[in-house]
């Protein structure tokens, strides 16, 4: 066996001028020589100092190898007897091919299943393409979602994150609330109640990484497959493809200057489950709902045992005047469930959002929340308050 193994050393061409380091090199020439059954499985290996002395090469590189290989399950060390090929079974080379790249919008799982969600987030229309190319910059102005961030004031933010990991107490690190940093939830809960009339503390006030995640997450606790949910039309694609994951019939209901039609909702699906409204800017046609559409659309929601999600999409933005309360301040019956940003205000990679839920939701939206993604990272979470 010594004799066949030092034969596949023929096969392995080391060459010290590569930036690849020597054991990286005799790693990948030994590996190789396993998965293509040069090497079979059981056989034993030449010692350490015989085999570097064939290769010409130190013997602590090879040492290295070997326990890399070890440790990865190709080889195995039997005390007293020496270095083998383990004993199994290893997939045919055809493994150690590159994966093809599939075709931008095509699936490359043909043969195999996955999910009726997955399949209709894979037909979804989506308004996230990419809002850089590296190299260019910007793409163009006007983008959806995209603040100034030429405007941005970098050097405050990074001084800021500096002095927050300096004073973060030593067991911040560790996994925080679920609903995420206590003195951020409170300074929201506070400027919602001063800036847009929302009704709300600090409990109620749950951090997620954007909107998108908060709205899939209010999905997910708030819909069962199937069941009907108004959604304005036209309307947010993301909001269209996070209700159509999570098995909802969407039932489109239009838009006019007023906002959102209710009676027409009322006349195709008096009996929905939830009803997904943009009030305060509407996307993407930018109407405000008045007065009158809030109210007949919370009664409806009382009505009916519905739930309303509330996008306040550019709620913070108004030319003239203080901008307008949001829908949840006026709710009674703590049927809204209040979506909000801090991404869009600052940028977008920031990815923090947060959602306001009624006081008796706040246990089944935080037991989810755990399951599906805990809190945004805490380190920009302390250097927003």
């Amino acid at each position: 066996m010594h004799e066949r193994f030092m034969e596949q050393q023929a096969t392995i061409i080391l060459d010290p001028t590569l930036a690849v380091p020597l054991h990286k090199q005799l790693y990948e020439g030994v590996r190789s020589a396993i998965l293509r059954g040069q090497l079979q499985a059981g056989e034993r290996v030449p010692s350490t100092r015989a085999f570097a002395r064939e290769l010409g090469i130190s013997r602590a590189t090879v040492q290295l190898t070997f326990q890399q290989l070890i440790a990865e399950g190709y080889l195995q060390g039997r005390a007293g007897s020496g270095t083998y090929v383990v004993a199994a079974t290893f997939p045919a080379e055809g493994v150690e091919q590159p994966v093809q790249d599939a075709h931008p919008g095509q699936s490359s799982s043909a043969g195999r299943t996955i999910s009726a969600r997955a399949h209709t987030w894979l037909s979804t229309p989506s308004v996230s393409e990419p809002l850089l190319v590296p190299g260019q910059g910007l793409q163009r102005a006007f983008r959806v979602g995209l603040s100034a961030l030429d405007a941005f004031p970098r050097k405050l933010w990074q001084q800021l994150l500096l002095r927050s990991w300096r004073q973060m107490p030593p067991e911040l690190p560790a996994y925080h609330q679920p609903a995420g940093y206590l003195p951020l939830r409170e300074a929201i809960a506070s400027y919602l109640a001063t800036a847009r009339g929302v009704r709300c503390t600090a409990e109620q006030v749950i951090l997620v990484t954007g909107m998108q995640q908060g709205l899939d997450l209010a999905a997910r606790v708030l819909l069962d497959p199937g069941e009907q949910v108004w959604m304005e039309d036209p309307g947010y694609p993301g909001a269209r493809g996070a209700l159509l994951g999570a098995g909802a019939r969407l039932v489109p209901v239009p838009i006019d200057a007023q906002g959102l039609v209710v009676q027409r909702g009322k006349a195709r699906a008096p009996h929905a489950r939830l009803a997904f409204v943009t009030p305060s800017h509407q996307f993407p046609l930018g109407v405000t709902m008045s007065m009158a559409r809030r109210l007949s659309l919370l009664a409806w929601a009382n009505e009916a045992s519905a739930w309303i999600v509330e996008d306040d999409n550019d709620g913070e933005f108004r030319y003239v005047g203080r901008p307008l309360a949001a829908l949840q301040g006026i709710d009674r019956a703590n049927r809204v469930i209040y979506l909000g940003s801090v991404s869009k205000v600052l940028f977008p990679a920031m990815r923090l959002g947060y959602l306001v839920v009624p006081p008796d939701l706040v246990n089944v939206f935080l037991a989810a929340h755990l399951l599906t993604g805990i809190h945004p990272p805490l380190l920009e979470q302390i250097t927003l308050v």
